[in-house]
């Protein structure tokens, strides 16, 4: 939580509408989400997927569901280049991380920052001790080789790339496998498809980063189908990495954790994945003029404005005022990601989803709106 005054506060996620509903008497439909980095300019075409053949997720409802998802595995194997004893799917990507603490049992754990929350809520559950390493504003985000000098203290080192919510892309992430001399790395990947199509998505692959690693170390990459898909709600994601260590995960996986109808619509999203690329252009032009228009509200520090993959993150000329801003913009409806709790982050960091033009308008009125009241 932040220590805002808020009777709304921020919680641990983005993407809380049915909790924000509730506690403003907002009808769901009327709330503005932000917060959420569903890839939304693709709603239409995970709709088609989902609700257009009567036959499609929800048909096999009198089945237990195939525990190992092996369709789906060999789907995502063939997607990533590896081989199905190399994939676990999990129920979002949320428990494999989990699954992958409880397993490995790191004793003490560094999170290079900034870094999804559940990351250290898994620290508190399943390790005895953590650090996290916050790479300043000032660094672009990005970590160094000499952060990693005393990574032999720690059984497991966490990195983000694409970082959510910093949005940067590890450059030097090769030098940084390379300093590591941990027993585990984790890599969350979750946003690495919305890269495809330009130079960095080669250089993020699970077999590259295995190759930089130290010979004696493992690495295990997560990944979503929640945000590329727009289905935050199916709840699907898997780990990818050495057989044996996949096969350690798995000796700790409840049964049945992925429904029949995700595991459907996960081999669906696979076939049609070239129209969710499809789209990627179009976002990216999105984000340059939102990212244009954020900066014209003169809220934010123009030093601090960073956009990546789907959403850009902003920093206040006033970092102290996250909080009110919060809660000025949902008194008007709107819902964006505050990041005051996120780890590893600074002060005064707004989160926001690249939507269409149509959507943003009303923020990038009411952000003007709170500015002229500054003023």
């Amino acid at each position: 939580m932040t220590n805002s005054n808020t009777p709304k506060q921020q919680g641990a996620h983005g993407g809380e509408v049915f909790r924000i509903a509730r506690e403003t008497g907002t009808l769901l439909n009327d709330i503005a989400d932000f917060s959420s980095n569903a890839n939304s300019l693709c709603r239409d075409i995970t709709e088609n997927i989902l609700f257009s053949n009567k036959q499609g997720a929800y048909s096999d409802y009198n089945h237990y569901p195939d525990t190992w998802a092996s369709d789906l595995t060999a789907a995502i194997a063939a997607h990533e280049q590896m081989q199905p004893e190399n994939i676990l799917v999990g129920h979002g990507s949320t428990e494999t991380i989990f699954l992958t603490f409880q397993q490995i049992k790191p004793k003490k754990v560094l999170l290079v920052g900034p870094m999804f929350s559940e990351y250290a809520k898994a620290c508190e559950i399943f390790a005895e001790s953590y650090d996290v390493l916050t790479c300043p504003v000032t660094s672009g985000f990005i970590p160094t080789t000499e952060d990693m000098k005393n990574s032999d203290m720690y059984d497991l080192v966490v990195l983000c790339s694409p970082n959510n919510p910093a949005t940067v892309t590890y450059p030097n992430m090769k030098e940084l496998l390379q300093a590591i001399s941990s027993p585990y790395i984790l890599i969350d990947s979750t946003y690495r498809e919305f890269m495809f199509g330009e130079p960095e998505y080669e250089q993020t692959t699970t077999q590259l980063y295995k190759s930089w690693c130290k010979p004696a170390t493992r690495i295990v990459t997560m990944h979503s189908f929640t945000k590329f898909f727009y289905c935050t709600g199916v709840r699907l994601g898997y780990a990818a990495s050495d057989a044996e260590t996949i096969t350690l995960l798995k000796q700790g996986k409840m049964p049945w954790s992925v429904t029949a109808s995700a595991q459907k619509a996960g081999l669906e999203f696979l076939t049609n994945i070239h129209r969710y690329r499809e789209r990627l252009p179009k976002m990216r032009i999105y984000r340059k003029i939102f990212t244009d228009e954020l900066h014209a509200t003169n809220v934010f520090a123009p030093n601090a404005i960073f956009s990546g993959v789907n959403f850009v993150f902003c920093q206040l000329k006033k970092k102290e005022l996250g909080a009110k801003l919060y809660d000025f913009l949902l008194q008007r409806q709107i819902l964006v990601r505050l990041c005051d709790n996120i780890p590893g982050t600074e002060k005064g960091f707004i989160r926001m989803q690249v939507k269409s033009p149509d959507e943003w308008k009303g923020l990038i009125s009411a952000l003007h709106e709170w500015q002229k009241a500054l003023t």
